[in-house]
């Protein structure tokens, strides 16, 4: 889902007031998301989220346990995970849909496992279109992201549901080099 792009957008329209919760959490990075994982040619390091930290090699938590924390502190449907680098420390930013339509982005230390934040905001529109796109898949997004490593070599960096595709989006750098790999939610089949 491209909800950070459009939130930024907002953002920087409203002229930087930062309309609070996630906004105020997409300008924070001042744009100046860098993936805190590139790929190693170790072909046995290709699922999702066996990644290596840019300074030195030292494994981060993998996709599949920050998915998990995530959903620990703020239960629903995952809808979006990326690793991103903010002063110097690696996170994973996921992004949960719950039930009555509250969004929460959970930062997850991707050193530890550990929550840093936690954020909510409540937008129907965004989550009507999410669960639209939902319906009828049988792929969540930790399955996508494996699917996508199965099908391109690199290091899953981010994943996000695509509103207007119907689809996962999946991100892999390989050798400094970004790939993007496209997930059918009903079938896992990649494109």
């Amino acid at each position: 889902m491209r909800r950070k792009t459009l939130i930024a957008t907002a953002a920087a329209v409203a002229v930087l007031a930062g309309t609070g919760g996630v906004a105020a959490a997409a300008m924070a990075d001042d744009d100046r998301e860098r993936p805190a994982a590139v790929a190693t040619d170790d072909r046995d390091d290709r699922d999702a989220g066996d990644d290596k930290a840019r300074d030195g090699g030292t494994r981060t938590v993998s996709l599949p346990d920050a998915v998990t924390a995530a959903r620990a502190e703020a239960p629903g449907t995952v809808v979006s995970a990326e690793l991103d680098e903010d002063r110097g420390r690696a996170e994973w930013e996921v992004e949960t849909l719950a039930e009555d339509g509250t969004w929460h982005e959970v930062t997850i230390d991707a050193a530890n496992g550990k929550v840093v934040t936690t954020r909510e905001e409540q937008d129907r529109q965004d989550a009507d279109e999410a669960r639209d796109a939902l319906r009828g898949s049988r792929t969540d997004l930790v399955e996508a992201a494996k699917a996508a490593a199965g099908a391109h070599p690199g290091t899953v960096t981010s994943v996000s549901l695509d509103d207007d595709t119907r689809g996962w989006e999946v991100e892999l750098h390989e050798n400094g080099t970004e790939h993007e790999v496209r997930v059918d939610p009903a079938t896992g089949d990649t494109t």
